[in-house]
C-alpha cells in the first residue's frame, strides 16, 4: 500500500503567491455559482484588490502551502468597526476560504480558520468573528460550526429580474 502524506505550512501571503490566489479564488467564485449564480469573476479586480490588502494592516491573506512552498489554499479576513454599536464594536469578516479539491478533507480549513482567528485576538483584538456562509454549502458549515461559529443572523433573498 501507499500512503500520500502531504506536509502543509501555513504562512502569511506575499506577492509571489497573488497568481496562485487568485486562480483558487476564481475556483471558489465557480463552486460559489452553485449557491450564487449571480456570482462574476474579474481577474485583474482581484488581483488589485488583494494587492491592496497584502500592505493593509487591518487585512490579512494567509496561505497554506505544500512542501515546495506551492499555495494549495488560502484565506482572506479584514478588520470592521461597527459604528452602530457603542461597545465591543471591532469583528473580524472571514470573507473567503478554499482549499484546492485534491487536498481537502485533510484539516487544512479548519488551520487557516484558525491561523486567522488567532489574528484577530491576539493582534487585533477583535470582539468577534464572523463567517458569510452560503445556505447548502455544507462543507463550510460543518468547518466553522465544528470550529464554534454558530448561527447568528440569517439573511433571505428572493430574486427578482432574473430568466431562470
Amino acid at each position: 500500500m501507499i500512503y500520500t502524506v502531504y506536509m502543509i505550512y501555513i504562512r502569511i501571503a506575499t506577492r509571489d503567491d497573488l497568481v496562485s490566489i487568485i486562480d483558487m479564488g476564481e475556483q471558489l467564485q465557480n463552486e460559489s455559482k452553485d449557491y450564487e449564480p449571480l456570482l462574476t469573476f474579474d481577474r485583474q479586480q482581484s488581483y488589485d484588490h488583494y494587492s491592496k490588502e497584502l500592505v493593509n494592516n487591518s487585512a490579512r491573506i494567509i496561505a497554506a502551502v505544500d512542501s515546495d512552498d506551492v499555495p494549495v489554499g488560502y484565506q482572506y479576513s479584514y478588520i470592521s468597526v461597527l459604528d452602530y454599536l457603542s461597545t465591543d464594536n471591532r469583528e473580524c469578516v472571514l470573507e473567503a476560504l478554499y482549499v484546492k479539491p485534491e487536498y481537502r478533507g485533510k484539516g487544512i480549513a479548519k488551520e487557516l480558520v484558525k491561523n486567522a482567528e488567532q489574528w484577530a485576538i491576539s493582534e487585533m483584538k477583535v470582539n468577534r468573528i464572523k463567517a458569510g456562509i452560503y445556505a447548502g454549502n455544507h462543507a463550510s458549515e460543518h468547518v466553522h460550526l465544528k470550529d464554534g461559529f454558530v448561527p447568528y443572523y440569517i439573511e433571505y433573498v428572493k430574486r427578482a429580474n432574473t430568466n431562470g
